[in-house]
């Protein structure tokens, strides 16, 4: 018996879809793999050609971010199994966070 992962790899592959979807995964993965304390003041909102984008609570957390932004791309391409984050784009977008 096959596992089910690798059959809807190999399908979404066959579509062309695999790379949507890990930026797809990339984007929902952000507050668990940034965890609890930058979750609250970000949310990733979409991914395209490698660029992640990040709305950030201020100027603060945006030029702190961009500090870290070297060991983010790495957890998160950790966590992905592949490189697939080339860079993170932070945009200082005041919002409220919602419950998942």
């Amino acid at each position: 018996m096959k596992k089910v992962g690798p059959v809807i790899e190999n399908l979404l592959r066959s579509y062309n879809l695999w790379q949507g979807y890990q930026q797809f995964r990339v984007v929902e993965s952000w507050d668990s793999v940034v965890g609890s304390r930058l979750s609250e003041v970000t949310r990733a909102e979409s991914m395209a050609k490698g660029v992640l984008r990040v709305a950030v609570k201020d100027s603060v957390w945006a030029y702190h971010l961009s500090m870290l932004k070297p060991k983010l791309i790495g957890k998160l391409n950790k966590d992905a199994g592949s490189n697939i984050v080339k860079d993170i784009f932070f945009k200082i977008e005041p919002f409220e966070k919602k419950d998942k």
